[in-house]
C-alpha cells in the first residue's frame, strides 16, 4: 500500500538530465557555448571540455538549441525520455556574419540574412582583433562614414555617422537609453567599457518607430557580457604607456537555473598636446583615471519565468589642466530589472525597468569643496510583447519615461524635466520564402508636444538563395532637448554672447528612403546600399538679429544627405580575412548660401586577418586600416564664413597575438602604425592623434587556466 501512494509523488518529482559536448568542425571543445531548451527559461554553457548538462522536470519531447559566436546555430529534436546517451553538437563555422543573431532591429531575435532592416554586427573577434582602448577608436575602424570630432569647450569627443551629428545617433546598452551628456548633445564616450562589450549591433537609418526621439540617424546597441560558463574568470591588462592602460578582471557562473557575472576595469590614460607651427593654435586632449563595475544576475524561477538584474557604476576624475584650481569628476549610476515571460513556444511578454544617474562635479580641490554643475537622470519603464502566428511576427510595446536635469547652462543652474509615454506595434510578414515585409507605427507623447506618430516599412525580397534585394522607409522624429528648450548661458562668462535655448521650437522630423543589394555566397559577401535623408525644422543655432553676437536655437529650413556605402569580405578555409568597406557622403548644411558641412566625403576601412594554428598554439596577425579624404568646407570667423580645406587622413592598428593552451593569450600592437600625427586646427573634424604608440596585451581565462 506504501508503495502504492509512494509512486505518484516519484513521478512528480522525477528529473530529466540532458547532457553532452559541443565541438567545431576538428571536434575540438567550445568552451562557452550555449545549449538551452527552446520555448523556455532553462539553459546551460559548455565548460573547458565544450560539456553542459540540463536538467528538466518534464519529459516531454523538446528543441534543443546550441550557438556559439562566428558558428552557424544548429537545433535539434530530443525525447528526454528516450535519451540515454550524451549528445555529440559539432557546430560549422559560420561564412560571415549572416548567421548571427541580432535583436536591436525589431527587439525579438532574428538572424542577420533575415531582417529587413540594414544591420552589423562588431563581435567579439572583431573587438579582440582591433584590441582598442576606447570605443572611439574600435568604431572608426569598424563603421566607414563615421567621424570623431573634439569639442574645444566641452573637450570632448562628438560623433558624425553617414552626415548624422550625435543628437541624432542613439546608443544604447543592453537595448536601454543611457543618461548624461559628455559633449554638446553626444553621450559621455568614455563611459563605455570595451572590456564590457560582448558584441556591438549597428542599424543605420531612423529608427525612431522602434526607439523614438534621438534615432533619426540609426542605433548603435552596446550588448555586455554574461557569464556563458558553469564557471568563468578572466585577468587581462593592456600596457600602452602614456597612450593608455587597462586591467580588468571578472568572475562568473551559469548553472541551470542561476547566472552571475561581476567585473571590475580599471584604465588611464594620461593628457597631451598638439600643436601647429608657431604654437599659436593648439588642442589638449584631457586624460583620465576610470574605474568600472558591475554586476548581473539572472535567474529562471520556472520554465517560462526568469529575471535578470544588473548594476554598473562609473567613476572617471580627468586629469587636472595646467593652471585649473578644479577638477573634473564624473560619475554614472545605473540600476535595472527585466522579467521574461514566455506565454509559450512562441510568444513572449517582457517588463523591464532602468534607472541611470549620471552627473559632472567640479572638485575645487584649493578651495575644499565639490560643486555639482550636471546632473541627469532617467526613470524608463518598458512592456513588451511579442508573438509569431504562422508567416507574422507581432511585436507591441509601450513606454514611460520621466527626466531630470539639472545644467549649468541653465540660468542660475536651474533645473527641469519633462515625462513621455509611448506605444508602438510592428508586424514582420513573411508573404513568401523570398519576400519579407515588416510594417510599424509608434505613438510618442510629450507634455509640451502632445501626440506624435512615426510610420515605418522596410522590405527584403530574396530572387535566389545568395542574393537579398531590401527597400525602405522610414520617419524620424527628435522632441527638442530640456537645453535646447531652457539654456540660458553666458559663452566664456565674461559678456562676450549669450546663447539661448528656445521654449517655442518644434520637433525635427527627416524622411529616410533606403535602398540595398547583398550577395553571398562559398566565403564571400558583397553590398551596397544608399540611403536619403531629408530634414524639416532642424534644431540649429542662429543669430537672434538685434545687432549683438547672442545666438539663440531656432528651427531652420531643410537639410539633406545623400550616402552610399560598399561593403566586401572574403573568408577563406585556410584562416585569412579580407574585408573592406567604403562610404560616400553627401551632407550639404546650407548657411549664407554656402556649405558648412564638416564630413567628409569618401572615407575606407579595411582589415586583413591571418589565423594559424600550429600544434596547440593558435596566431593570429591583423592590420585595421582608416582613411578619410580631404574637405573643403566654409567655417565662421570674426568676418564671416571662410573657406577652408582638411588633409586627407590615414590610421592603421598592426596586432600579433598567440593563444597559448590553459587559456593564456598575449599579444603585441602597434597603434598608428604609421606615426601620423594631426593638426591641432583639425580638432574640430576629428579627434587629434598624437602619433605611434606600442601596445602589450595579456589576458589570462582563469577557467581554461585550471581547466573548470
Amino acid at each position: 500500500m506504501g508503495l502504492i501512494l509512494l509512486s505518484p509523488f516519484f513521478a512528480l518529482a522525477q528529473k530529466y538530465n540532458i547532457s553532452g559536448v559541443v565541438v567545431d568542425e576538428r571536434s575540438e571543445p567550445l568552451p562557452g557555448a550555449s545549449v538551452w531548451v527552446k520555448g523556455t527559461t532553462i539553459g546551460a554553457g559548455s565548460n573547458t571540455n565544450g560539456a553542459f548538462s540540463i536538467q528538466l522536470k518534464s519529459g516531454d519531447p523538446i528543441i534543443l538549441h546550441a550557438s556559439y559566436s562566428g558558428f552557424e546555430t544548429q537545433e535539434m529534436q530530443i525525447d528526454p525520455k528516450r535519451q540515454k546517451e550524451a549528445l555529440h553538437i559539432q557546430l560549422k563555422p559560420a561564412k560571415n556574419e549572416l548567421d548571427e543573431v541580432v535583436v536591436t532591429g525589431a527587439r525579438v531575435e532574428r538572424l542577420i540574412k533575415e531582417v529587413p532592416v540594414l544591420t552589423r554586427i562588431i563581435g567579439p573577434k572583431e573587438i579582440e582583433a582591433v584590441n582598442p582602448m576606447s570605443i572611439e577608436s574600435l568604431l572608426q575602424y569598424e563603421l566607414p562614414g563615421l567621424q570623431f570630432s573634439y569639442n574645444s569647450m566641452s573637450q570632448m569627443p562628438e560623433i558624425k555617422y553617414q552626415g548624422m551629428e550625435g543628437e541624432y545617433i542613439l546608443f544604447l546598452i543592453d537595448g536601454e537609453r543611457i543618461s548624461g551628456e559628455g559633449s554638446d548633445h553626444n553621450v559621455d564616450y568614455t563611459r563605455f567599457n570595451v572590456d564590457d562589450i560582448e558584441r556591438i549591433e549597428v542599424i543605420r537609418g531612423a529608427q525612431s518607430t522602434v526607439y523614438g526621439s534621438n534615432a533619426l540617424g540609426g542605433v548603435i546597441n552596446i550588448i555586455t557580457k554574461s557569464a556563458n560558463r558553469p564557471y568563468s574568470g578572466n585577468i587581462s591588462a593592456r600596457y600602452a604607456g602614456s597612450n593608455g592602460q587597462k586591467y580588468s578582471a571578472s568572475v562568473g557562473t551559469k548553472q541551470n537555473r542561476l547566472s552571475s557575472m561581476s567585473s571590475l576595469t580599471y584604465r588611464t590614460m594620461d593628457s597631451y598636446t598638439i600643436k601647429d607651427k608657431g604654437n599659436t593654435d593648439f588642442t589638449t586632449i584631457h586624460g583620465y583615471n576610470i574605474w568600472d563595475a558591475s554586476q548581473k544576475f539572472g535567474y529562471a524561477f520556472t520554465e517560462k519565468l526568469s529575471a535578470d538584474v544588473k548594476g554598473s557604476f562609473y567613476h572617471n576624475k580627468r586629469n587636472i589642466s595646467e593652471g585649473k584650481r578644479y577638477q573634473d569628476i564624473f560619475t554614472d549610476c545605473v540600476v535595472s530589472g527585466k522579467l521574461k515571460y514566455l506565454i509559450d513556444k512562441k510568444q513572449q511578454l517582457s517588463f523591464s525597468y532602468i534607472y541611470d544617474h549620471y552627473k559632472k562635479d567640479k572638485d575645487f580641490f584649493k578651495a575644499g569643496f565639490v560643486r555639482t554643475d550636471y546632473r541627469n537622470r532617467n526613470h524608463v519603464t518598458h512592456l513588451d510583447y511579442s508573438g509569431t502566428f504562422g508567416d507574422h511576427t507581432f511585436s507591441a510595446g509601450a513606454e514611460g519615461n520621466y527626466e531630470y536635469l539639472k545644467h549649468y547652462m541653465i540660468k542660475d543652474s536651474a533645473d527641469a524635466d519633462v515625462k513621455t509615454a509611448a506605444f508602438y506595434m510592428q508586424e514582420d510578414w513573411k508573404i513568401t520564402d523570398g519576400l519579407n515585409v515588416i510594417m510599424g507605427a509608434r505613438a510618442d507623447y510629450q507634455e509640451r508636444y502632445k501626440w506624435h506618430v512615426t510610420p515605418k516599412i522596410s522590405a527584403m525580397y530574396r530572387p535566389i538563395s545568395t542574393v537579398n534585394l531590401r527597400l525602405g522607409y522610414c520617419q524620424g522624429f527628435r522632441s527638442p532637448s530640456l537645453k535646447e528648450l531652457y539654456q540660458e548661458y553666458d559663452m566664456g562668462g565674461l559678456g562676450w554672447f549669450m546663447l539661448y535655448g528656445n521654449p517655442n521650437l518644434k520637433p525635427e522630423t527627416s524622411n529616410q528612403f533606403s535602398a540595398s543589394a547583398e550577395w553571398n555566397r562559398n566565403g564571400w559577401n558583397a553590398s551596397v546600399s544608399t540611403y536619403h535623408n531629408l530634414f524639416r525644422d532642424k534644431i540649429v543655432y542662429r543669430r537672434i538679429g538685434d545687432g549683438s553676437k547672442d545666438l539663440q536655437y531656432v528651427n531652420a529650413n531643410q537639410a539633406k544627405t545623400t550616402g552610399v556605402e560598399a561593403i566586401l569580405r572574403w573568408r577563406s578555409d585556410f584562416g585569412l580575412t579580407l574585408m573592406g568597406s567604403y562610404s560616400y557622403v553627401n551632407d550639404y548644411q546650407k548657411v549664407e548660401g554656402k556649405n558648412t558641412s564638416t564630413v567628409r566625403p569618401h572615407s575606407l576601412t579595411f582589415n586583413v586577418q591571418y589565423l594559424k594554428k600550429i600544434g596547440k598554439i593558435s596566431y593570429t596577425t591583423t592590420l585595421h586600416g582608416q582613411w578619410a579624404s580631404r574637405l573643403t568646407t566654409h567655417v565662421n570667423t570674426s568676418s564671416g564664413l571662410m573657406e577652408v580645406s582638411f588633409s586627407p587622413r590615414t590610421l592603421c592598428n598592426l596586432n600579433i597575438g598567440a593563444r597559448f593552451p590553459r587559456g593564456i593569450m598575449i599579444s603585441l600592437g602597434v597603434d598608428n602604425l604609421f606615426n601620423y600625427k594631426d593638426k591641432a586646427a583639425d580638432s574640430s573634424l576629428q579627434l587629434p592623434q598624437k602619433g605611434i604608440s606600442g601596445v602589450a596585451t595579456v589576458n589570462i581565462n582563469m577557467a581554461d587556466l585550471f581547466k573548470l
